[in-house]
C-alpha cells in the first residue's frame, strides 16, 4: 500500500493521541453546565451544529426522489470498488491506484465509527 495512504488513514488518530497528550498535560478545557438551562442550550448548539453539517453541501432544494437515488448508489460505488480491488488482486494485475480507492472505501465504511468509538472509550476511561 502507498505510504501516503497509510499515512492520511493514521493522520486522525495520531492528531487525536497528540491532542489528548496536551490536554492532559496542560488541563481539560470541557465545561460542564451548572443547570439544566445552560445544558439545553449546549445540546440546541450541538443539533445546529448537527444541521449545518448535513446541509452542508447541498445546493438548495431538491426532489426527495434526489436524494434516494444518491443514497442507493452508495452502496453499489462501495461494492463496484471493491469488487475491482479484489479481482485486481486476484487475477488481473495489481494497481496502486486500486489499492488507495479501496482504502478509502473501507476507512469511509470502518474507519470513522472505530475512530468515533476508541474516543468514547478514551473519554470514558478519564
Amino acid at each position: 500500500m502507498d505510504p501516503l495512504t497509510v499515512l492520511a488513514a493514521l493522520g486522525p488518530l495520531v492528531v487525536d493521541l497528540g491532542k489528548g497528550l496536551i490536554g492532559k498535560v496542560l488541563g481539560q478545557a470541557d465545561y460542564k453546565p451548572v443547570n439544566i438551562d445552560e445544558w439545553a442550550r449546549m445540546r440546541g448548539v450541538e443539533l445546529d451544529t448537527f444541521r449545518a453539517i448535513n446541509q452542508a453541501g447541498a445546493e438548495g432544494e431538491s426532489y426527495p426522489w434526489v436524494h434516494a437515488v444518491i443514497k442507493l448508489q452508495r452502496p453499489i460505488v462501495v461494492g463496484v470498488t471493491l469488487g475491482v480491488w479484489a479481482w485486481s488482486r486476484t487475477w488481473g494485475t495489481p494497481s496502486p491506484d486500486i489499492d488507495n480507492a479501496a482504502g478509502v472505501v473501507c476507512f469511509y465504511l470502518f474507519g470513522d465509527r472505530t475512530l468515533i468509538a476508541a474516543k468514547k472509550q478514551v473519554q470514558g476511561a478519564r
